[in-house]
């Protein structure tokens, strides 16, 4: 009995304990991100969200130059313009990741990009998802600032930060405006 309320406590507690720090250390952030790439994105002349990428700008830029390198922090803040269903988006999030890596780069990634899937709820017109990637925490997710949850794993939170930023691109011409913004910024520090 004793041992099986350890589990149990083991298997919420930790989740408990990382949302509690995600959001404490991302309040403490907060105000450091600065926003380098900010779009509205149509489709046959429909709005559908307004996409910003913020970065801290007191890091140095990752020597590879690639956004997705796991020491560097970044977030993506998304406000929808229409609504989406929560399946929607697991479906978008699978069939860009599967249509973009082999089975065999996503098996080690395949239980935490389950587990954030699931996260996902429907929006709404004016709801914003927001993607924080901090490298002593790990990569959260929020729903109106509400925290949904935190992948630690830096390959994993990598593989999903590419459906925005990396080759599996949902649209590939919103990640590509995104990261010549981003490249523009140390140009011009």
């Amino acid at each position: 009995m004793t041992r099986d309320i350890k589990v149990q406590t083991s298997v919420w507690l930790k989740p408990l304990l990382l949302i509690l720090m995600l959001t404490a250390h991302s309040a403490a952030y907060a105000v450091d991100w600065r926003t380098v790439s900010s779009e509205t994105y149509t489709l046959l002349w429909k709005d559908l969200t307004f996409t910003q990428l913020q970065v801290d700008p007191g890091q140095a830029r990752p020597e590879d130059a690639d956004i997705l390198d796991p020491a560097y922090a970044k977030q993506i803040i998304i406000e929808y313009k229409v609504g989406v269903s929560a399946d929607r988006f697991k479906k978008m999030t699978n069939k860009a990741l599967e249509g973009a890596f082999s089975e065999t780069e996503l098996a080690p990634a395949a239980d935490d990009i389950a587990r954030f899937s699931s996260w996902y709820l429907a929006v709404e017109k004016g709801d914003r998802y927001r993607l924080t990637w901090l490298p002593s925490i790990g990569l959260g997710l929020y729903l109106n600032d509400k925290p949904l949850g935190v992948i630690t794993a830096p390959e994993s939170a990598a593989l999903i930060l590419s459906v925005w930023l990396g080759r599996a691109a949902v649209s590939e011409e919103q990640r590509d405006i995104m990261l010549a913004a981003w490249r523009a910024t140390f140009l011009g520090a």
